[in-house]
């Protein structure tokens, strides 16, 4: 993804508000609620979800979420375990 290290650095320019979704098929639910990656995409396709909303462009995309459900596992433990 040719916009991974933007991103790393988008994501590290300021404080997080960070949550974990505790829902059956949590990952699949968060991810529908997020939209596409590239909000002019979700304008379009998914005028409803978050970063069709609040994205700005595939960089400052207004939200993370996790893609696999075990990487949700992995991120919540580094959150809300690790860093306490």
């Amino acid at each position: 993804m040719p916009e991974y290290i933007p991103i790393c650095e988008q994501m590290t320019t300021g404080p997080s508000i960070v949550m974990e979704v505790r829902q059956e098929n949590a990952v699949e639910s968060f991810r529908s609620l997020s939209g596409p990656a590239d909000p002019e995409i979700a304008k379009n396709l998914r005028p409803n979800t978050l970063r069709a909303k609040f994205g700005w462009d595939r960089v400052k995309n207004a939200i993370h979420c996790t893609d696999l459900p075990e990487d949700g596992v992995l991120e919540s433990q580094y959150f809300f375990q690790i860093l306490q």
